[in-house]
């Protein structure tokens, strides 16, 4: 399935804009569907899953943890006692309910609420009975910048979630080269992070007078990191903001440059092994206004620039790697060019080049 990339939406009523996500490229949809428990809500949750699985297109759901707990309780959120062992078997029945009739993606939220007693009990506890399986992809949200936390609930051997998001990216304040050094420590120490193109490093771009270069170039970074992706609010239309879009559906039928950078950076996402697998190499790292790595597993490499200014950079890559002449355009915000040992970055520009075979790109109808 290549990495996870998420469409997040705001409503329930999808089945129109299936055809939709497919022509995007998409590879799963998170919705949060459980405002209240009934039969027709779960029914028509189920529904949905079985005609995005006919897609190939994966459903994950919002498990708000004590939302959930206290509807299935009919208790107040605030008075829920989780230290009850009853509350707790309600709680994963109703999840191994979802797991038996076809849901195979969960989205967990409110779990820290929950947990700040004896988080480790209840984590295994919780991953004995409903994560220790290769049925279930889990994304779990967190409040925190713990490393070593976050390290811990990710990595698979501990049979805890799939992968993890983490809101402080979104709203961090940080100066560049501290958003970058952050990015890159998530990526050194291998976690399993998803991300969101409105990250850390929103706050140094200028969308209002760059709407396109800054939408791309944020895109085309989040994307080409090791970890997953969640799209939200029409961003790949270049609308961001879904208030008044939800429910008009013209709206899908634009094509756009915008749409269409995003179609191929899913593709890349979804298929290229140096993206799902490869290593990844900071460069330029003291730079205060590039953001650039390299992305490598086994002979496939690819290389990043993105330039987070107004201004043109000059890029002397000399001394960072000696194959330069075998790399190629993989994709960028300003069009084809080739890669040269001064390279010069337009304002926000984003540019990746491939070492590979060029009639895979040919293949991938990337160039």
């Amino acid at each position: 399935m290549g990495d996870l990339v998420v469409y997040k939406e705001n409503q329930i009523d999808i089945i129109n804009k299936i055809t939709y996500y497919k022509k995007l490229g998409i590879n799963a949809i998170l919705l949060d569907p459980f405002i209240k428990l009934d039969e027709e809500i779960i029914e028509k949750v189920l529904y949905i899953n079985s005609l995005l699985a006919d897609r190939s297109i994966k459903l994950f759901v919002k498990i708000d943890m004590k939302k959930i707990s206290s509807l299935l309780l009919d208790t107040k959120e605030e008075d829920l006692p989780w230290n009850d062992p009853k509350i707790r078997k309600s709680f994963y029945q109703f999840i191994n309910y979802l797991k038996k009739h076809g849901i195979s993606g969960l989205y967990f939220s409110n779990f820290e609420d929950l947990f700040f007693e004896n988080s480790s009990f209840y984590l295994r506890e919780m991953s004995k009975n409903i994560l220790a399986t290769n049925e279930i992809t889990s994304i779990v949200e967190v409040d925190s910048d713990d490393l070593n936390y976050q390290n811990y609930l990710s990595r698979g051997k501990s049979g805890l979630f799939s992968y993890i998001f983490n809101k402080n990216l979104i709203d961090n304040q940080n100066a560049f080269l501290d958003s970058k050094k952050c990015l890159s420590a998530i990526q050194d120490r291998n976690i399993n992070q998803i991300y969101t193109t409105d990250n850390n490093l929103k706050n140094f771009t200028n969308n209002k007078n760059f709407p396109f270069l800054t939408s791309s170039l944020l895109a085309g970074v989040s994307f080409l990191l090791k970890g997953a992706i969640i799209l939200k609010d029409f961003e790949e239309l270049g609308i961001f903001s879904s208030s008044n879009y939800s429910n008009d559906y013209k709206v899908l039928d634009q094509t756009n440059k915008t749409f269409e950078f995003y179609q191929k950076l899913i593709k890349i996402k979804i298929q290229k092994e140096a993206i799902i697998e490869g290593k990844y190499r900071e460069i330029f790292d003291k730079d205060p206004d590039i953001f650039a790595f390299i992305r490598t597993f086994k002979n496939k490499k690819i290389i990043v620039f993105a330039n987070f200014t107004q201004k043109e950079i000059l890029a002397d890559i000399r001394f960072h790697f000696i194959d330069r002449n075998d790399f190629h355009y993989l994709l960028g915000n300003y069009g084809r060019r080739k890669i040269v040992k001064n390279l010069l970055l337009r304002p926000y520009e984003f540019i990746a080049f491939i070492k590979w075979f060029i009639n895979i790109l040919y293949k991938w109808n990337i160039i």
